[in-house]
């Protein structure tokens, strides 16, 4: 009773204060308590169907702890169908079967589906079929991230090893350790570490492995340790073409549509692997064909629709390759069937050049090239007559955007050592990690027009760089990247024999006057000769020999002038009408003395009339814009008054009421 006394409070005393949990305690609390509610819940699960593959986790504890049993997966039907690699399965399970380095290494490009052939061998021992010798094997996968985990001191990823290498020789060489991405575990800080462990026990056959790593890490991290690359077989895997790609979109795309609870029409399917490989060359099939699939499934679920449609299919590709989604939409055929009409809606005259440059491109599309670019070609001519406006042309007819083109003057290579900016600066020099002016842009939009302006101003080690370019659709940067050229236009432009069209040709030429239409024909002919002349002298035979076409384009005629400058007003007039809300109404008498007074020199080509546009109606344009005489749904008129060309403003009849 006295204790009881003792321990009851006094009836004066404050109760003690609620004990009130900081934020970041509750918040912790609640995180601990969901995680004990899930384990609760995997605990409930049903366990899974045993296998003779099953480990024992009591007489392999690490194993059990640390990998992934595929075989045990495999014969309980958790692994996905691996489709059209066959052969490289095969190739595979005779590695193992091997007496001596019978160590599998997977190797090939980001993609390709070296994990996949792992697990397919999985599923082939699981099934029984064709393995014999090889049907009691166990191939466990252990994460290269569980396998580093924790071993920051010195020696605690040897001890390990030695673990995992202790448990897979206690069993005989009946367990295969599968480890993907190999390179992670060899050139970390502890790699040598790694190597060595490895070393030994692949050499006494204590530890039966199957690696997968890309070409460029295998180089970097085992090929590089010969006693260590002899442990290993080198499979190399093979992008796969577009066939059996399509066989393994048949069966990813039936997980995609029970993942993401959609259907998949087959024309997007067709489309995924179709698009991925024209416009995505970077990436590998079939990873690049059901990254776009999956993409297009999960917006098709967030925005509520039950079907994935070639259109959705197409916008992802579109933004993997950065290119317009009409572009991959379109019939190729219409639009190269009618690509005169399209070119010459933007450049004036030169019929003849832009119907050579149109049947090029059409050979290109119709894939009889090679692997060569698109199209390349030389394109000769006197200044201002159309050669860089041509480029942009075929920039924005094939792809829909005049911005999608890589525009390198080579007046800035006239030095040899420019060709690392072009390309990219070797190791060990100064911007070696920017990559190349060329290079880079092409890797990143493999899908554009690369315009190389001035030509005859390159040194003559910069112009030979672009030999296996022309050649072979490709080109190495200075990180020992292989860049693909193959759905790039490119484009040369140079002044070369310049001065031959701009000679006067001598009455003696021809057989009739100088107006005569064959004697024009043949003094054009013959300044085609010079100019052609000119270009072969000044440049490299075998680079020259490159080309698709080399085109020399005809100096301007008056009738050339007036028809620029005719387009140039109507693009006036588009932004008037797009920005202020403005028509604009030219007198055609008005356009020819902007011709006649300045604005045409065959010499100088279609620049003169830019600049009297910009002179004699653009200036004053811009002084009533300014002032705020033009209201929208006024109209501007270019008149003839005279000898001058007057720029009015015509006010609409609400505003003339008012």
């Amino acid at each position: 009773a006295a204790s009881a006394a003792m321990a009851a409070p006094e009836p004066d005393s404050e109760p003690p204060p609620p004990v009130v949990e900081s934020r970041p305690i509750a918040k912790a609390t609640r995180t601990l308590r969901r995680a004990r509610h899930a384990e609760t819940a995997r605990d409930k699960r049903p366990p899974a169907e045993p296998t003779r593959f099953d480990l024992d986790p009591r007489a392999m504890p690490t194993l059990s702890a640390l990998g992934v049993n595929l075989t045990a997966a495999a014969a309980r039907g958790e692994l996905d169908p691996v489709v059209g690699r066959d052969a490289d399965i095969d190739r595979a399970l005779d590695v193992l079967a091997k007496r001596n380095a019978n160590n599998p290494c997977l190797v090939g490009a980001p993609g390709v589906g070296k994990t996949a052939i792992a697990y397919g061998v999985a599923r082939r021992i699981a099934d029984g079929a064709g393995v014999s010798g090889l049907d009691d094997r166990v191939v466990v996968e252990i994460p290269i991230g569980e396998l580093l985990s924790g071993t920051g001191v010195r020696g605690a990823l040897a001890e390990r090893l030695g673990a995992i290498r202790k448990e897979v020789a206690a069993a005989h060489g009946k367990i295969v350790v599968f480890l993907d991405e190999i390179h992670a575990l060899l050139g970390g800080d502890a790699g040598e570490e790694a190597a060595n462990e490895l070393k030994t026990a692949l050499a006494r056959g204590e530890l039966p492995c199957i690696g997968a790593t890309t070409s460029a890490e295998y180089r970097r991290t085992i090929e590089r340790d010969a006693a260590l690359a002899r442990r290993f077989t080198l499979v190399e895997i093979p992008e796969l073409e577009e066939g059996p790609a399509r066989a393994v979109i048949e069966v990813a795309s039936g997980v995609l549509a029970t993942h993401h609870g959609v259907s998949y029409e087959p024309a997007a399917k067709d489309g995924a692997v179709s698009w991925t490989v024209r416009y995505v060359p970077s990436r590998a099939l079939p990873d690049k064909a059901i990254a776009a699939l999956d993409l297009a499934g999960a917006r098709a679920r967030r925005n509520g629709r039950g079907t994935v449609t070639r259109e959705a299919v197409a916008q992802v590709v579109a933004e993997m390759a950065d290119v317009p989604v009409a572009r991959l939409l379109e019939r190729d055929g219409d639009r190269f069937l009618e690509l005169e009409k399209h070119l010459s809606a933007r450049v004036v005259g030169h019929g003849e050049a832009l119907g050579k440059i149109a049947r090029a491109l059409r050979r290109g599309a119709a894939g009889l090239r090679g692997n060569r670019p698109l199209f390349s070609a030389l394109l000769l001519g006197p200044t201002g007559v159309g050669k860089t406006e041509t480029a942009k042309a075929v920039a924005e007819v094939l792809f829909h955007d005049a911005s999608a083109m890589t525009r390198i003057d080579l007046s800035e290579y006239s030095e040899p050592h420019t060709v690392a900016r072009l390309l990219g600066a070797p190791p060990g020099y100064v911007g070696h990690e920017d990559g190349g002016q060329l290079t880079e842009a092409v890797r990143r939009r493999p899908y554009q027009v690369v315009l190389f302006d001035e030509m005859e101003k390159a040194h003559r080690d910069v112009l030979e760089a672009l030999l296996q370019l022309l050649d072979e659709g490709r080109m190495t940067d200075g990180r020992g990247r292989t860049i693909d050229f193959t759905n790039t236009v490119v484009v040369l432009t140079s002044n070369l024999g310049s001065e031959a069209a701009n000679e006067r040709p001598s009455r003696r030429l021809g057989f009739g006057a100088s107006d005569d239409a064959s004697n024009a024909g043949t003094q054009d002919k013959a300044r085609d000769e010079r100019i052609l002349g000119a270009a072969r002298a000044a440049l490299p035979p075998e680079l020259y020999n490159r080309f698709d076409e080399v085109i020399v384009f005809s100096p301007l005629t008056r009738a050339d002038a007036i028809a620029i400058a005719n387009l140039a007003l109507a693009r006036l007039g588009d932004e008037l009408r797009q920005k202020r809300g403005l028509s604009l109404q030219i007198d055609p008498e008005a356009v020819e003395l902007l011709v006649d007074q300045g604005g045409f020199d065959p010499s100088l080509g279609g620049r003169p009339i830019r600049r009297e546009i910009a002179r004699r109606i653009e200036a004053p344009l811009a002084e009533l814009l300014l002032r705020g005489e033009a209201k929208p749904g006024d109209v501007v008129w270019i008149a003839l008054e005279g000898e001058r060309v007057v720029v009015d403003l015509v006010e609409t009849g609400d505003r003339a009421a008012s």
